[in-house]
């Protein structure tokens, strides 16, 4: 199921870069969204195609935050194993406390 989730998040992050890099800028709406070349956008109407893109964009990062959120909730570890190695641990008492350097002798 892991791997699963891992290639769906890794098809939708791959279709999230290419909605958002087919997204036009502000003034470029009347110039055919970007690298189209104004075909998607004269098959549905440069508004509703706009409008489209936007949609896709919202609908696809929200799948990549779904499936994130269920790979870190349920296939990660938890429970005392996950602490930091120096967590609560006590110093071992025969290791020598570091002492500073010598300052260099002057001639």
């Amino acid at each position: 199921m892991y791997t699963i989730l891992m290639i769906i998040a890794l098809l939708v992050s791959v279709l999230l870069i290419a909605v958002v890099l087919i997204q036009p800028g502000k003034g470029d709406v009347a110039a055919g969204l970007g690298a189209l070349g104004g075909q998607f956008g004269s098959m549905m109407g440069m508004r509703r195609a706009a409008d489209f893109i936007i949609k896709a964009t919202i609908v696809l990062a929200a799948m990549l935050f779904v499936i994130s959120y269920a790979v870190n909730k349920f296939f990660l570890p938890v429970g005392e194993e996950n602490r930091p190695r120096m967590q609560g641990v006590e110093a071992p008492a025969d290791i020598p406390a570091p002492t500073a350097p010598a300052p260099p002798a002057q001639k």
